[in-house]
């Protein structure tokens, strides 16, 4: 199996195995996320890893043991390249869930703002729905805080997600008085932007708490100490079976972010 010869030494066979179990279960991981229509970067990177992680696995005994020299340099050198990418999606891994949960003081000292996410025809989708209830209960808790819904209307959308947030909360008890909407953004960046200009304007501090998933929060951090912001955080709870995709998604962004700012 997996092109192994009787003199396949024990450790190869143990990292053929380990790549094919780990390739498949990464493949797995991100097919389940198609049956709620979830299509993206992070889907597309996830099928590449786990099929190239699966084919290692098979040929890693047969390059190993039988290829010309010249070969298993090249195989050897994509193995060390693949190392590398995992310890950085590690670090980067580390970083984000280092601020998941920088939870702010509840004393009326600082604006909340909703990051938007995509709005369904029936409604905000299970991300924005999680981050509205995350916004709810925050601002529940802080009676003083005033919030900001930020979101444009993308071109598959019926209604703005300012729209959309504005309208759960008030219906979930949130007094419009506190809420105001952004409906101009596209952008992580442009959400904070523009957000920036409405307390700037309102004479309010650029005192917050970013209300959005938690695997988003540090990119949002980032962008939003980049505009002067005092930053703290409300993750809300990412439903498990996307977590992979849109984690990954957010590796790439994170890159996008360290190699061309915002």
């Amino acid at each position: 199996m997996f092109g192994m010869s009787g003199n396949t030494s024990k450790p190869v066979k143990v990292l053929s195995y380990t790549l094919a179990v780990i390739g498949i279960a990464v493949l797995v991981m991100f097919i389940i996320p198609l049956f709620s229509g979830t299509l993206n970067t992070g889907s597309y990177f996830g099928f590449v890893i786990g099929g190239v992680t699966v084919l290692l696995g098979i040929f890693t005994p047969k390059l190993l043991n039988n290829a010309k020299k010249a070969v298993r340099y090249i195989f050897r050198a994509v193995l060390i390249l693949y190392g590398v990418l995992v310890v950085y999606a590690i670090t980067l891994s580390a970083f984000m869930v280092a601020n998941m949960n920088d939870t702010p003081e509840k004393d009326g000292s600082r604006t909340v703002i909703v990051l938007g996410c995509q709005v369904r025809r029936d409604g905000p989708s299970l991300m924005l729905s999680r981050r509205i209830d995350a916004a709810y209960n925050y601002m529940s808790a802080d009676t003083k805080a005033d919030c900001i819904v930020s979101g444009g209307k993308g071109s598959n959308e019926h209604i703005s997600e300012a729209d959309a947030m504005y309208e759960a909360l008030v219906n979930d008890g949130i007094s419009g008085d506190r809420i105001t909407k952004e409906d101009k953004s596209s952008s992580t960046y442009e959400n904070l932007l523009f957000s920036k200009q409405i307390l700037e304007d309102s004479g309010k501090p650029l005192r917050i708490a970013i209300v959005t998933d938690g695997f988003h929060q540090w990119r949002a951090r980032l962008q939003a100490e980049s505009l002067g912001y005092d930053v703290k955080c409300v993750s809300a709870a990412t439903p498990w079976y996307l977590v992979p995709v849109y984690w990954v998604r957010e590796w790439f962004a994170l890159s996008y972010l360290f190699v061309f700012g915002a």
